[in-house]
């Protein structure tokens, strides 16, 4: 572990020199820790006190444990677990080092429901002591509302619907390193269970066996009953009345006390009228959370909860002997109640070391330890309504790691908190001056840190539980802003979407002229004077790198002579089953062509066309396709009017080249088709829209031969293809190609249509932990402009996945027999 101290010195404890030099400089601090260590281990019932609490989870206050598990004249050792689950108050942890866990492959899951909370509380007693259970979690009967919601759920767990209203259900685990070892902790998890009689079953009417709820191999039903139960803590904040706040407790006891426990707990929220609350948690701990949501709007309310949590410390420190925090921090909410838990002296040996480590109190003063008893009550956060889009947000900060921005300025959750406090500041009736300063500091820096560096992606939506896309509320506000401070701006979109086939044609002439400027004096002046533009334009002009694209070569007309894809056409026609296919290529592959530095020097729609015909496909483009565009360029800037205008005009484009959705539309990049997909009103096209891999998968892998023509290729999922679920077709058509596939592991690469050219330092943030290995030379997606970034941050060209396919592929003997007949 790396601390850094109050005074910035800096202690690496894996370090010998270091742990030395700090013992030498921090001599006085190493003598407090010392001697509070050897008065601890002194004294018989404060250290049996210490060993009893930390028998079971506790994070109330500091980690006394560590004066008593380690001998006093090591200080160092003592120093770096008292450390641990100090939040910042005693140091800053910069670096730490896990012991990990074996992860084993074979793994079975089991939702068992009980008619009562006690019974499920003591088969989670059982399993604890008679087994080697993996993972047990209780569900109480709220909890087992939101299951019910969930349509995979009632399929695997019928009787959860209607359950008696103290039903409880247990989420059991278990693992093996193969699958005898596995089966073997499955038959000891259901001998144990029955040994003991227990009754099962969502409805004490209505008994079930212990067979009504199996163990499941299939890790798609594993992952529902866990997905349930990770998403439970936002799920039910999700759900509560807009404008208050979802507080979470943390707390544990024994677990032959869990059920006692646990049912004062419900009766107590019962009688505060928390009708939304819930218990659930990790049984085998006896570790609880408690979910419900209050408002601090008047005295009322803060005086309901004050009383609330008074009672809650009592039921679970004081009558249960618990912990009021199991695993999550003691933060400033339970910071009064830390002596009811540990007791005076205890406490007060707390306070004792808060001064050795930090004096002057400047590391996060009133946390872990405050004596104002009414803190809890002081410290509230609101949660004032912003937009319908993100006010169910409870600031669970799943949706980060997903977030390209989120090391350079804002992430999802951060995004939504600040825009929420630009909502309080502008809804005030009246602002002082501090408040009217707050307001413009922070409009100003939400410009850049909430709208100009998000991507817009949607790639917090997949890890947010309830599923808020923080992006739609970025482009509503985008489209606020054009009508409000630019309304020429929706003039110029529209001239532009009614005149879409300039665009279309100047610019590979542009991108061809620019190719040829940086043949001749290289791309480091390209770059300069580029980004000096970019500077001067307000990030209006994109930063050239040596991966820009050439212009891209002319979409041809599909031949109707005698090539071999007409015959086979004609063959499978005269079957009843047209191979015909509907092929959109997007404005970005029509106009940008392969990096200059590629060998690679055909389109991507050229490789598309040798796929189709290779499998015998007769290709229809749709009619004006220079004037086609999905209109995201136009959305994803808040020029709604244009991008509405230009979505209608390729709807009615696709609906008849398609025959009104008969055939198959493929198009050749993965974020305009999903574009498509979010706007087009037609139902009968939504089934007949496919991304090139997806397309390539489903109907041309039957109809030509593969050939591995790559020892090691990466690939990158563009984070549409994510959302659409076909990241599993991108691994098996690369696998077709290539020995061994390695995925980028990047959720997003930040480029964002044009917006990583414009602002570099979103793509060179999303792409920092971009890590292939060295005997990789290719890399292959299906988003040019995504390429173009991935190209430029790993040295390596990135190009479109049909490339790969076009060159392992030939056509079938059976349709190149049938196009000789």
């Amino acid at each position: 572990m790396r601390v850094v101290f109050a005074d910035g010195t800096v202690l690496d404890t894996a370090d010998p020199n270091s742990r030395e030099a700090f013992l030498r400089s921090h001599r006085g601090l190493c003598d407090g820790v010392s001697a509070l260590a050897s008065r601890v281990q002194a004294d018989r019932e404060l250290t049996n006190l210490i060993r009893r609490k930390f028998a079971i989870k506790c994070t109330t206050g500091y980690s006394l444990n560590a004066l008593v598990d380690f001998p006093a004249d090591d200080p160092i050792e003592i120093i770096k677990h008292l450390i641990i689950g100090s939040e910042g108050t005693l140091g800053f942890v910069s670096q730490a080092t896990y012991n990990t866990v074996p992860e084993w492959p074979h793994k079975a899951s089991a939702f068992i429901v009980f008619p009562d909370v006690r019974a499920a509380c003591q088969a989670a007693s059982i399993l604890r002591d008679e087994t080697a259970v993996d993972a047990v979690e209780l569900f109480d009967r709220a909890s087992l509302r939101e299951c019910e919601a969930d349509e995979d759920m009632v399929r695997l767990v019928p009787d959860i619907a209607g359950a008696d209203p103290m039903a409880a259900a247990l989420l059991i685990e278990c693992r093996g390193r193969d699958a005898a070892a596995l089966q073997a902790s499955i038959d000891e998890v259901n001998r144990a269970l029955l040994r003991h009689k227990l009754p099962f079953g969502a409805k004490a009417a209505q008994p079930q066996q212990i067979t009504t709820y199996p163990f499941s191999h299939d890790a798609k039903d594993c992952k529902t009953f866990w997905d349930v139960r990770k998403g439970l803590i936002p799920i039910v904040g999700a759900a509560r009345e807009p404008g208050t706040s979802m507080l979470i407790e943390d707390v544990a006891c024994p677990v032959d006390k869990l059920a006692d426990m646990m049912i004062d707990l419900i009766d107590m929220f019962q009688r505060y009228d928390y009708q939304d609350a819930s218990c659930f948690g990790h049984a085998l701990e006896g570790n609880l959370h408690l979910v419900f949501s209050q408002g601090f709007r008047t005295k009322d309310e803060v005086q309901r909860f004050g009383d609330l949590m008074e009672e809650m410390c009592y039921i679970v420190a004081t009558k249960h002997s618990g912990s009021l925090k199991g695993e999550h921090g003691t933060g400033r909410n339970v910071a009064p109640f830390v002596e009811m838990e540990w007791g005076t002296k205890a406490y007060e040996l707390m306070w004792e070391l808060k001064e050795l480590f930090d004096p002057d109190y400047v590391l996060n003063p009133s946390v872990i330890l405050n004596r104002d008893p009414d803190a809890h009550k002081k410290f509230l956060k609101p949660s004032p309504l912003a937009s319908p889009l993100v006010d169910r947000c409870i600031e669970c900060g799943f949706c980060e790691s997903n977030c390209p921005s989120r090391d350079i300025t804002l992430t999802p959750r951060q995004r939504i908190a600040s825009y929420k406090e630009i909502m309080r500041l502008r809804g005030m009736p009246s602002r002082t001056a501090d408040q009217e300063a707050r307001l413009k500091t922070f409009e100003g820096s939400y410009e850049y840190d909430g709208d100009a560096t998000c991507a817009a992606d949607g790639m917090c939506q997949e890890k947010c539980p309830v599923k808020i896309n923080t992006g739609e509320m970025i482009k509503a506000i985008r489209t606020q802003d054009v009508s409000t401070n630019h309304p020429t701006a929706n003039k110029v979109g529209l001239w532009m979407a009614n005149n879409f086939s300039i665009i279309n044609n100047t610019v590979p002439t542009f991108l061809n002229v620019v190719n040829v400027a940086h043949k001749v004096v290289g791309p480091r002046p390209l770059e300069i004077i580029s980004r000096w533009m970019n500077n001067m334009t307000g990030n209006t002009i994109p930063v050239w790198n040596p991966y820009m694209p050439k212009g891209a070569s002319p979409v041809q007309q599909p031949s109707s002579s005698s090539s071999s894809a007409t015959a086979v056409a004609t063959a499978a026609a005269a079957r009843g089953v047209p191979r015909k296919v509907v092929y959109l290529p997007s404005c970005v592959t029509r106009m940008m062509g392969p990096a200059a530095g590629d060998s690679e020097t055909a389109s991507v729609h050229e490789k598309l066309m040798s796929l189709f015909d290779k499998a015998g496909y007769e290709v229809i483009l749709p009619k004006n396709l220079s004037s086609q565009c999905c209109g995201m360029m136009f959305n994803s800037r808040g020029l709604k009017d244009a991008a509405a205008a230009k979505g209608a005009a390729l709807e009615q484009a696709l609906l008849e080249a398609s025959e009104n959705g008969k055939l198959p539309i493929v198009c050749d990049t993965s974020p305009c088709l999903s574009q498509v997909k979010a706007g087009i009103s037609e139902p009968s096209l939504r089934f007949a829209l496919y991304e090139p891999v997806e397309f390539i998968r489903h109907f041309l892998v039957d109809k030509l031969e593969f050939n591995k023509v790559r020892d090691s290729v990466a690939i990158h999922v563009p984070c549409s293809s994510k959302k659409m679920g076909i990241e599993e077709s991108f691994m098996k058509v690369a696998s077709l190609c290539a020995n061994e596939v390695v995925p980028s592991g990047i959720p997003c690469c930040g480029m964002a249509g044009d917006r990583g050219l414009r602002y570099t330092e979103l793509t060179s943030a999303s792409l920092q932990h971009l890590n292939l290995p060295s005997e990789c030379k290719d890399g292959y997606s299906t988003s040019r402009t995504c390429e173009m970034s991935l190209s430029n941050h790993s040295g390596i060209n990135f190009r479109g996945l049909v490339y790969l396919v076009d060159e392992a592929t030939k056509p079938k003997r059976q349709a190149a027999a049938a196009a000789a007949q």
